[in-house]
């Protein structure tokens, strides 16, 4: 039986990942029960009348429709711009925290950012095209600097502002 599959375009460092994450190869074959998986099986309908199906286009991936009994992809295997849309950022998510889980630890004993980003980028299977590192640690930075806003945030919060309760006592 083929593989019914949605294309979905992306960023070269992400479309890298995804596919070093689920085997190295296309397409691209979820998990079963993974929150994307789960994702496809809601939100995939039946093909709308006067609408073509999809074909791949340049910079696409392929991501095979996960098969349920009840949900075939046979005939369940549309997904919206929308859909398509919130897959993705989906995707995006489960890189940020894979990325922040490889390297919040360990930039914080010292270690040179862009070496781990390029060991990072090693380890999940990411070429250099000459963006993904620079996107990458831009992606990086601004975890860290909303990271550190959530903590000054709390550490405000702990600190009494007020001399009042001194005085009660």
């Amino acid at each position: 039986m083929s593989q019914i599959c949605i294309y979905l375009k992306m960023p070269s460092y992400l479309r890298q990942w995804l596919i070093h994450r689920h085997g190295g190869s296309q397409p691209i074959s979820l998990v079963r029960g993974s929150a994307e998986s789960d994702f496809l099986k809601k939100s995939t309908i039946k093909l709308p009348e006067g609408v073509m199906p999809p074909r791949q286009q340049e910079g696409e991936i392929a991501i095979c429709i996960p098969h349920y009994k009840c949900h075939d992809p046979r005939t369940y295997n549309y997904l919206s711009a929308n859909g398509k849309s919130c897959l993705l950022e989906m995707l995006k998510n489960d890189f940020r925290v894979d990325l922040w889980d490889y390297l919040h630890d360990i930039e914080r004993y010292g270690n040179e950012l862009n070496g781990l980003i390029y060991q990072y980028m090693e380890l999940r299977g990411i070429k250099e095209d000459g963006t993904c590192s620079d996107t990458i640690k831009k992606i990086y930075q601004r975890m860290k600097n909303s990271y550190r806003t959530i903590q000054a945030r709390k550490s405000k919060k702990n600190v009494p502002t007020s001399t009042a309760f001194l005085s009660e006592s």
